[in-house]
């Protein structure tokens, strides 16, 4: 990258209702996942006031469909995001007791010899990973990196110190001004969710706060709050949500392609999911040996495949050729049944990647050999 170039970035806080259904299906897939490893999610999730809907498909043992439990999953879900009874004794909404939870869900064992062709690809895909040299942003996008660190903490300050005054739904953009490996972070817009009479000097306070505790290690930027007024209607009682409708926040930001298929729902071994994750894994080892500052990488998914049946890889802008981008990186197995051996690893719940970014320290496709 050359110039000075404007970068933004969204992230949503968990009680936004499209990261309710994000969470929600991907605590199931956790679920089953923790039992299976190698069985099959493919679901989706909407929600709407007190309502959540489950679609897809669960194949896996049956002694997991029986312990499988959708309902309290879901309710969980709710409750982790904020909604209920908070210690102040505000009751934000949907409480989540009271939720009408419907599914629409395709359950059972494998069919025989199905188990034993999961190493291929059921779907085409288009996967996309992006990784820089900006290692105090996790080589991500500083936008990306801001948006979703200031939502962390404004999510734990609520909970610290919000009770009776701040709810569960909110947002944050992030606008920053970037010239190569230097940025600035310029303005902010906020937005959370309350009642009528909450302390709008208080919620600025902790916005304030959030900031800081987020480590932005810059001069206090231009801060939007509420911009657009009271913000009292949140969550699912003020908007539906749709699982996968987040899918630019989840990945890099508008600055980046994002490929197609969302991530949340689905199991380890769709290749949307591990396409993804695979991609940013070449993309950060590609920027660790040196390949470019900036690796955007871009793998195609046959149907039937048992690997990416393309690989393009641009650093700094300009195509590598495949056998060249492989060697350099140690020529590794790129079959979905090697990468699925090292991702099914991944110790932090899916929930929690879709809650706070799919590419937490830690993770085996943030680990770099």
């Amino acid at each position: 990258m050359t110039g000075e170039s404007i970068e933004t970035a969204e992230h949503v806080l968990p009680g936004h209702p499209d990261k309710l259904c994000d969470a929600a299906v991907d605590a199931i897939v956790e679920r089953v996942r923790r039992r299976d490893p190698g069985g099959q999610c493919g679901l989706e999730a909407a929600c709407i006031l007190d309502t959540f809907h489950v679609t897809g498909r669960i194949a896996t043992r049956r002694e997991v469909l029986a312990d499988l439990d959708v309902a309290e999953i879901v309710r969980e879900t709710y409750r982790r995001a904020g909604y209920g009874i908070d210690p102040a004794g505000r009751a934000w909404g949907p409480l989540p007791e009271k939720l009408q939870i419907s599914t629409g869900l395709v359950q059972g064992e494998f069919e025989p010899g199905e188990r034993e062709l999961r190493h291929l690809s059921d779907d085409q895909s288009i996967s996309v990973g992006y990784a820089n040299d900006l290692e105090e942003t996790n080589h991500l996008p500083p936008a990306v990196w801001v948006a979703r660190r200031l939502g962390r903490a404004l999510h734990l300050l609520r909970n610290e110190k919000g009770a009776g005054e701040i709810g569960p739904d909110g947002k944050v953009l992030a606008r920053v001004s970037r010239s190569g490996s230097n940025w600035r972070l310029l303005s902010l817009s906020i937005s959370l969710n309350h009642h009528e009479k909450t302390d709008w000097i208080r919620m600025r306070r902790l916005v304030d706060e959030a900031v800081e505790r987020a480590g932005i290690r810059f001069r206090t930027p231009d801060i939007m709050l509420n911009g657009a007024g009271m913000f009292v209607c949140g969550g699912p009682n003020g908007d539906n949500g749709l699982s996968g409708k987040k899918l630019v926040a989840d990945a890099y930001g508008a600055g980046v392609p994002i490929g197609g298929g969302a991530w949340s729902g689905k199991d380890l071994r769709k290749v949307d999911r591990l396409g993804g994750l695979l991609a940013r894994w070449l993309a950060k080892r590609a920027v660790f040996r040196g390949l470019g500052r900036e690796v955007l990488v871009t793998l195609t998914y046959v149907p039937g495949g048992d690997r990416p049946a393309t690989v393009d890889a641009r650093a700094d802008g300009r195509p590598i050729d495949e056998e060249r981008f492989s060697a350099a990186l140690g020529d590794p197995d790129l079959s979905n049944a090697a990468v699925w051996q090292i991702f099914r690893s991944c110790e932090i719940p899916l929930d929690d990647l879709a809650r706070w970014g799919h590419q937490q320290p830690g993770v085996p496709w943030e680990t770099v050999p």
